[in-house]
């Protein structure tokens, strides 16, 4: 919607504002009752407004300002130079690998990380070896983002590892925010 109605996108939402009811009712409401500009904004207005940008709840803070970058003409006009020539797939890895797979692609992979709670889909140790399997087979390359794991390390052992530590800031719980061990991987 923002390749194709920027200036609409945008325009309904120049005078919204950082609000829980408004929250509330974007997150509520049926989609189905919905155009496909409005679908956009709903979606644009919950990412950017929830915790986490997970859409549950509402994102506040007590010590920072609203977030209010998504109703700066900025934000929206990056977004579509960014979307100009992208193409959007909603299908499952597994088709996506085969359908892009060549030796110049590159894909990069971010699957949620292993024996870790809060993802509000089902992606077990099952899919990540079917993940795994189809990486291995690659024409092109790969590099893969995910949580320092014992069954990481031995389902990539082939692979380059690399050690890196970062932040995690958007816990509710300050005793789980801090610095954590990840990999990045690569098949080259």
């Amino acid at each position: 919607m923002i390749k194709y109605h920027a200036a609409e996108v945008e325009r309904m939402l120049q005078y919204d504002f950082s609000g829980r009811d408004i929250f509330e009712e974007y997150k509520n409401e049926s989609i189905g009752n919905l155009t496909e500009i409005n679908r956009a904004v709903r979606f644009l207005y919950l990412m950017t407004q929830s915790f986490a940008s997970k859409g549950g709840n509402y994102g506040y803070g007590t010590s920072t300002r609203p977030k209010q970058q998504i109703f700066c003409t900025e934000l929206l006009s990056d977004l579509k130079r960014r979307l100009k020539n992208t193409y959007v797939e909603n299908l499952s890895f597994e088709k996506i690998i085969d359908k892009y797979d060549r030796e110049h692609t590159c894909f990069f992979a971010d699957p949620p990380y292993v024996e870790l709670a809060g993802y509000s889909n089902e992606f077990g140790e099952k899919e990540h070896i079917l993940l795994k399997d189809k990486l291995v087979e690659l024409k092109g390359k790969f590099i893969l983002t995910i949580n320092d794991h014992e069954k990481v390390r031995e389902w990539y052992k082939q692979f380059n590892l690399k050690e890196v530590e970062v932040n995690y800031s958007v816990s509710r719980e300050q005793k789980a925010r801090g610095r954590y061990k990840e990999l990045i991987i690569t098949n080259y």
